[in-house]
């Protein structure tokens, strides 16, 4: 009996979905290497039982090289070989990076979603968002179905084309969504637009739909979601600044002073009610490996965060509010000053003054 693999491995394969891995073997151990391109990542040694040997949670080796190399999908090579190294045979793992598991084969679940666990998103005014989408060789349009305010009160829609978008290989690209391009490209095609209130995003069989509230998020993170590519989150919220000041106090010549002066800030955050599925959509920040502050068009230039401390209870009551509190604080322990670049018009007070006491 000739070592085979036994296990039915998927064309494509999410992460997570790789549990275990079995041969059926006539030896008394097998040697499984795992490799990225020249690259070895992994050897093991199995030994047979039954005539049988199982690999189990390769899902943990290939998740924290893909994270280390800021991979989100790529093909490993597996090979199975007798005790002197002889090669008994190889297959592919052309694996999609998921920490969640996810009762779908990768290539279907990738035609018709984009790599988000939602399907629409509350976003304000001037906004930018990434939407990743794992393709194969496909080509098409990028539309937008986008219902707008006109200046004079009325509600209208249009879709137009955003652009065409071609793939000649398989993989994954993130799509930049900016609220302000999508407006000034509606009032080329519809005229006199006071505000979008709604635009969804659509690529072939792939749908994705923003709701643009008036008020200003709290609070903005860009964080690596479950499929390690980078989304958006605004969240209206209250946020508590707690900063704890240490260090020694020493006496020389009758004089005070201090020495060993250390400086922990961290934030406290507690949202606005918000829906089951933002609530659960949020867990996805608290469990990332790479959260920033802000949004930016390259988010490797943000300020790294960690969330320390988090609270998240969902349950299914309809008639029940969810709420999310969390604690973050920036990665260096050296304190930032944080400041917002505003133009010469902005700093120009405009307000009427009115007496806030009487």
């Amino acid at each position: 009996m000739a070592t085979s693999l036994i296990t039915e491995i998927p064309i494509f394969v999410f992460s997570s979905q790789l549990r275990e891995i079995e041969f059926s073997t006539d030896l008394d151990k097998v040697i499984i290497t795992l490799e990225y391109g020249t690259t070895e990542i992994f050897r093991t040694t199995l030994y047979a039982y039954n005539g049988n040997v199982t690999l189990i949670n390769i899902a943990e080796v290939i998740e924290d090289y893909m994270t280390k190399n800021d991979l989100v999908f790529t093909a490993f090579t597996m090979y199975y070989n007798n005790a002197d190294g002889t090669n008994l045979g190889s297959f592919n793992l052309n694996t999609l990076f998921c920490t969640h598991i996810i009762e779908a084969q990768a290539g279907v679940f990738g035609s018709y979603n984009f790599l988000t666990k939602l399907t629409a998103k509350r976003v304000p005014l001037h906004s930018t968002d990434f939407l990743s989408l794992f393709h194969g060789q496909e080509s098409g349009p990028l539309k937008i179905h986008a219902v707008y305010e006109a200046e004079d009160g009325s509600i209208g829609n249009k879709t137009f084309t955003l652009k065409t978008i071609t793939t000649d290989d398989i993989g994954v690209s993130a799509i930049e969504v900016k609220y302000d391009t999508i407006y000034l490209r509606l009032r080329l095609q519809a005229g006199k637009v006071s505000k979008v209130l709604s635009y969804t995003i659509e690529f072939n069989n792939r749908y994705f739909t923003y709701y643009v509230v008036d008020n200003t998020p709290n609070v903005v993170f860009t964080f690596k979601n479950s499929f390690n590519v980078y989304e958006e989150i605004y969240l209206n919220a209250v946020t508590t600044t707690k900063t704890e000041v240490n260090r020694s106090m020493a006496i020389s010549q009758g004089r005070h002073s201090f020495y060993d002066q250390s400086v922990d800030k961290i934030y406290e955050v507690e949202t606005a009610p918000m829906t089951q599925a933002e609530a659960e959509w949020v867990e996805q920040l608290f469990m990332s490996h790479s959260v920033r502050l802000g949004t930016a068009t390259d988010p490797d230039t943000l300020p790294e965060v960690i969330i320390t401390d988090s609270t998240c209870e969902i349950d299914d009551n309809d008639e029940k509010l969810h709420k999310v509190k969390f604690t973050w604080q920036f990665v260096e322990h050296r304190p930032h000053l944080q400041t917002s670049a505003r133009t010469d018009e902005q700093r120009i007070f405009t307000e009427p003054y009115n007496h806030t006491f009487n």
